[in-house]
This record gives C-alpha cells, sequence and structure tokens, in this order.
C-alpha cells in the first residue's frame, strides 16, 4: 500500500509559498496587523469553542498548522500555550518566521498528524486535528491524539461535513456527486490549492495528491475505538444553505 501521507506532503510542501502569499493578500483583513495585535478569526469554529470554555493557560496541540498558521495564532490569542504541528518543513520554517514577526509565542514541530512522533505522550490538554481527508489512517491517527493528551484531555476534531462531500446542491435541486458507502480515496493528477489561493487566481502544482474519504461512522467509530468519550457533535449551515457544511467532534480522553 502506498504511503499517501508522503505523496500529499510532497504537495503540500511545494504549494507553501504561494499558500502563505494567498492568507497576506486577503482583502477582509490586514494579516500581520490583526494577529499581532490578537485577532482570533475562529467565526467557524465558534459553537464547539464555546463548549470548550476557558482555553486560557492550556496546552493546545494544532496537528495541521500550514504555513499561514491562522487557527494556531488565533488560539494563543485566546490563552492557549500552543503547539502547533505540519507535515511540511516550508510550513512550520514560514509559520515560525511569522509568528517571531508578530510578537507570538508558539511551537512549531514538523510532524505527520496521524503519528506525530516528535511530540511526548500525555503532553496536552486539547488536541486540534482539522481535515482528516489528508489522513491515510484515521484510526491510527486517534490513537496518536489519544496518546499525546493528559487524563481528561480533549480532542477537537473539525472536518468538512461527509454527507456534503457526497452531495452537491443547486437551483434544481440535489445531486448525488459519490458513492457515500465506498470509501474510497481519490486519487488525483495535481494539487489544485485552497480557497485562499482562489481568492488571488488560484495555484496547483503538478504533483499528485489524495483526499481520504471518512463517513461519519468512521469518524467516530475510530475515536472512540482509541479510547475517548464523545461529549459533543455539532454540524454547521452557511447561511440559506440545506446542506450542512462541516462536522465538528469533541471527546475526552
Amino acid at each position: 500500500m502506498q504511503n499517501t501521507n508522503e505523496i500529499n506532503k510532497k504537495s503540500w510542501n511545494a504549494y507553501q509559498e504561494t499558500y502563505i502569499k494567498a492568507a497576506i493578500a486577503n482583502p477582509d483583513r490586514n494579516y500581520f496587523e490583526f494577529y499581532s495585535k490578537g485577532g482570533v478569526g475562529m467565526d467557524a469554529y465558534e459553537p464547539m469553542i464555546s463548549f470548550l470554555g476557558d482555553v486560557k493557560g492550556l496546552k493546545l496541540l494544532d496537528t495541521c498548522c500550514s504555513s499561514d498558521a491562522w487557527q494556531a495564532y488565533s488560539w494563543h490569542n485566546l490563552g492557549a500555550k500552543v503547539t502547533a504541528c505540519d507535515i511540511t518543513p516550508k510550513a512550520i520554517e514560514i509559520a515560525g518566521e511569522n509568528a517571531k514577526k508578530m510578537g507570538l509565542d508558539i511551537e512549531f514541530v514538523v510532524a505527520d498528524m496521524q503519528t506525530l512522533e516528535p511530540i511526548a505522550d500525555g503532553n496536552f490538554d486539547i488536541v486540534f486535528a482539522t481535515y482528516p481527508v489528508w489522513v491515510q489512517d484515521f484510526f491510527e491517527a486517534c490513537r496518536t491524539w489519544n496518546r499525546v493528551l493528559k487524563k481528561g484531555g480533549r480532542l477537537f476534531l473539525f472536518a468538512d461535513h461527509p454527507i456534503t462531500s457526497c452531495i452537491s446542491e443547486n437551483s434544481m435541486g440535489i445531486n448525488i456527486t459519490k458513492n457515500y458507502n465506498n470509501p474510497t480515496p481519490d486519487w488525483y493528477d495535481f494539487f489544485d490549492g485552497t480557497g485562499a489561493a482562489d481568492r488571488i487566481g488560484g495555484f496547483s502544482v503538478d504533483l499528485p495528491s489524495v483526499e481520504n474519504f471518512w463517513r461519519i461512522s468512521d469518524l467516530l467509530n475510530a475515536i472512540c475505538d482509541a479510547g475517548f468519550c464523545i461529549k459533543k457533535v455539532y454540524e454547521s449551515f452557511e447561511s440559506n444553505e440545506k446542506l450542512p457544511s462541516d462536522f465538528s467532534v469533541i471527546a475526552v480522553k
């Protein structure tokens, strides 16, 4: 079996310098000024952050920060003691340099979110894990996240909603785009960037990429099998949409 994490690592690493340019070019805010002055850009996570409560002084691990690291910066500005990981050295290099420029005290570590091999056991109060499409073995990832948490520590998982990944909605109704009961990975000949890049004209790299598909049952079973107790599940909706956009879970070790 091919290691799809390594395939994605090469594409993601090649993308980072353009990705940070896209983040900085966001017309909605001045990137450096916003985070250096305590900005928190976490609106999409607000319902679950409210459930987590005050994170001041808590040790938090961001498992997939990327070069823009806006989630890590936001957690820091909420008062957490943040360690941020990414599978690519380039992402960690850029994020670390920008954090220093903004005076943000964050530890950055190169690590695959599935294994977190450099990260010690039982060291964190919160693990923040996003977008498991990049994880080849979600069951191993959940065991890893359990490993690095303290007893009573919490996992906060945020993902694109699996149902919405299989259907689309338009003026004519709902269309099925993927077989929900066939959770095979989607292979691509290129990596086509993200929404951040789309704002400045898009960007792609001519390297292969793989998106793994996890059903709701896969996500919840993996979390439970790893030894977590699920405390909260939340489905978020974009305004005026009938279908959920995101799927979040908070679970306790």
